[in-house]
C-alpha cells in the first residue's frame, strides 16, 4: 500500500465524522456494486425536480434514460430517493464496488447537501479518482474545510448574522479570542499567482505570530491577527484611533504583498471581533467592501468597511432611480470624465473639504485649487466648498461612476 493510500484510508473516517457533526445525525455506510449505483442514477434522474441529482458540474436535470452518458453517471455524487440521501465517497473499478454513506433525507437541506458534496470531492478525490487530495498536515486540512464551510454560509444571506462556526473549527483555529479579520483578493497573472503556503510565510513574518489563513478561492483568503498586534500603534483606546491604526497597518501590509508578487491585490479589514460568533457576517462584510471599492474607487486597493457607507447606499439604489437622479440634478456630469477634476474632487472629499490640505496633497498652489473648484461650480452649478453642495456632488459622483458601467 502506498503512503497516499494510508492517508486516504485515514481521511475517510475523519471526513465521515466531520459531516455527521454538520448534519447532526449518523451516516450509515454501504458497499454496493457499480451496476446498482448506475441503475439507481438512471432511475432517479429527472424524477424529483431540479434539485435531486447533483454532480461535479452542479445540477443534472432534464435527462432521459437514453441521454445519460457514462461520464454523467460517474459525475453524480449524491442521490435522493425521497426517504434517504446517499453520497458516493469511493469507487473501486477493479472490484466493481461503490462505497456510499446514507442518512434520512429530511435531515439535510439542499444547501447542506451541496456543501457535503463539495467536501467529498475535495477530500476523496472523486473529481479525479487517481489523484486524491493529500494535505501536508491536519491544520491545512481543517482550514481548507473551514473555507468551504464559510463560502457555503456566505451564499445564504439570511443565516449570516446568526451562524456560529462549528466547534471543531473553533477549538482548532483558536477562534474564541478577539481578532482582527482581513480579506485579501488577488488579480495576478497565472505565472505569478500567489500560493497559500508562500502567503502564510509572508504574513507570519509581518505579524510576528502564527496566522490563521483560510482559503476562500484560488486568489482569495480570509486571515486574522491578534488585535494587540494590529492596533498597538493606536494613540487611544477608541474606535476612531483603532480605525486609523488599522488603516496604517493595512497600507504596510499591502505594500509588502505587492512587493513580493506581480499583479493587483485588494485588501479589507475589520474592527476587533470574535470569529467563533462573527466569522460569517464579518467575512461577508469584507467581501462586500472590496466589491464596492473595486466598483467606486478603481485606483485604490484598500477598502475598509467604515469608509464605504455612501458607496453601500448608492449601490442599493436601483439603476433607473440613479439615472433619474443624475438627469434631474447632475447637469453636465460629463465633467467627471476628466481625470484632473475627478482627482481634485476625490481628494477634496477625502480631506473633509479642506482647501489648504487638498492643495498640499495634490502638490498644487492653493489658488490653483480654488480656480479648479470655481470651474466645477461653473460647469455643474454646485460649489463644493459649501456643505449641502458637497454632499450632493459626492452622491452624484458615486452614482455616475457605478451607472456609467451599465
Amino acid at each position: 500500500m502506498q503512503s497516499g493510500d494510508v492517508h486516504y484510508m485515514k481521511l475517510i473516517p475523519d471526513l465521515k465524522q466531520q459531516i455527521e457533526v454538520i448534519i447532526g445525525t449518523t451516516l450509515d455506510e454501504y458497499e454496493i456494486t457499480i451496476q446498482e449505483w448506475t441503475q439507481s442514477v438512471v432511475k432517479l434522474v429527472g424524477l424529483h425536480g431540479n434539485s435531486e441529482i447533483f454532480g461535479n458540474e452542479g445540477e443534472i436535470q432534464g435527462l432521459s434514460d437514453h441521454s445519460i452518458s457514462q461520464s454523467t453517471l460517474s459525475d453524480v455524487i449524491s442521490l435522493n430517493t425521497g426517504e434517504r440521501i446517499f453520497f458516493k465517497v469511493r469507487m473501486n473499478e477493479k472490484e466493481e464496488t461503490v462505497v456510499c454513506w446514507g442518512c434520512v433525507a429530511r435531515s439535510i437541506t439542499v444547501e447542506t447537501r451541496r456543501f457535503i458534496e463539495l467536501l467529498i470531492r475535495t477530500n476523496t478525490g472523486l473529481a479525479d479518482e487517481t489523484q486524491p487530495v493529500v494535505y501536508e498536515n491536519d491544520r491545512e486540512q481543517y482550514l481548507t474545510e473551514l473555507g468551504l464551510w464559510l463560502k457555503e454560509q456566505i451564499k445564504q444571506p439570511t443565516k449570516q448574522e446568526s451562524e456560529s462556526v462549528p466547534d471543531r473549527f473553533v477549538v482548532a483555529a483558536g477562534l474564541n479570542a478577539e481578532k482582527i479579520l482581513f480579506l485579501l483578493q488577488g488579480d495576478t497573472p497565472d505565472a505569478h499567482r500567489l500560493r497559500s503556503k508562500e502567503l502564510n510565510k509572508l504574513l507570519e513574518s509581518y505579524f510576528g505570530e502564527e496566522i490563521v489563513l483560510i482559503p476562500l478561492g484560488e486568489q482569495e483568503w480570509i486571515f486574522m491577527g491578534d488585535k494587540e498586534i494590529v492596533t498597538e500603534e493606536a494613540e487611544e483606546d477608541t474606535t476612531e484611533a483603532k480605525k486609523d491604526s488599522l488603516n496604517a497597518f493595512c497600507l504596510g501590509l499591502h505594500e509588502l504583498v505587492a512587493s513580493e508578487w506581480a499583479g493587483v491585490f485588494h485588501l479589507s479589514a475589520s474592527l476587533p471581533c470574535i470569529p467563533a460568533q462573527q466569522l460569517v457576517s464579518v467575512t461577508a462584510l469584507l467581501k462586500e467592501s472590496v466589491q464596492l471599492g473595486r466598483a467606486f474607487h478603481v485606483t485604490q486597493h484598500i477598502h475598509l468597511p467604515w469608509e464605504m457607507h455612501l458607496e453601500r447606499l448608492v449601490a442599493s439604489i436601483p439603476d433607473e432611480q440613479r439615472i433619474r437622479f443624475i438627469q434631474e440634478t447632475g447637469k453636465d456630469t460629463l465633467i467627471f470624465n476628466d481625470s484632473e477634476t475627478l482627482a481634485t474632487l476625490e481628494t477634496f472629499f477625502s480631506l473633509d473639504c479642506n482647501v489648504s490640505e487638498t492643495a498640499k496633497r495634490l502638490f498644487i498652489h492653493r489658488n490653483t485649487l480654488v480656480y479648479r473648484l470655481d470651474k466645477i461650480k461653473q460647469e455643474i452649478g454646485y460649489d463644493v466648498r459649501h456643505f449641502e453642495s458637497a454632499v450632493l456632488v459626492q452622491f452624484l459622483l458615486l452614482m455616475y461612476k457605478v451607472t456609467k458601467k451599465h
